[in-house]
């Protein structure tokens, strides 16, 4: 009987302490496709304020760059954090009808810690236009104007 309840002591002790082993938090879930196949690569600091990243679309076995994003002003809580998951993105506003923006909160693919947004444009915010299927985005050939001195 006493090693009945020993054993039993024991085995509420070990129980007690089992959740306190792990020091690292749960990972953080990966958001909706097809924010899981967009990360931000091959991120350079410089200075504590600029970051330049590529933008890459896809598994870890076929990733295809997108092109540069850079964000300023913004301080990052991790600088061992070289890559970054996309988690959202939102249409920004256009300065040239064409060509979309797209602001992206972004966060460290290590530590899960938010590291604020940045800003998607030109040929990259193209691209990624395509990814979500925006259709002038799709639709849209390059000609050249018919009304264009150049080559003349």
């Amino acid at each position: 009987m006493q090693n009945l309840r020993a054993l039993c002591l024991l085995s509420t002790f070990i129980a007690s302490f089992a959740g306190c082993a792990s020091v690292n938090p749960p990972p953080r879930p990966l958001p909706p496709a097809p924010y899981t196949y967009l990360s931000l690569a091959d991120c350079r600091h410089h200075g504590s304020t600029i970051v330049d990243c590529q933008l890459e679309y896809g598994a870890d076995f076929a990733r295809h760059r997108l092109g540069s994003v850079q964000q300023t002003g913004r301080g990052y809580p991790s600088v061992d954090d070289h890559r970054y998951q996309v988690a959202s993105c939102a249409s920004a506003p256009r300065i040239q009808k064409e060509l979309p923006n797209f602001t992206c909160q972004i966060y460290g693919a290590r530590s899960g810690v938010d590291a604020g947004s940045v800003l998607v444009k030109g040929g990259t915010a193209v691209r990624l236009g395509r990814i979500f299927g925006d259709q002038e985005q799709i639709r849209y050939r390059w000609t050249p104007d018919r009304w264009s001195r150049v080559g003349d």
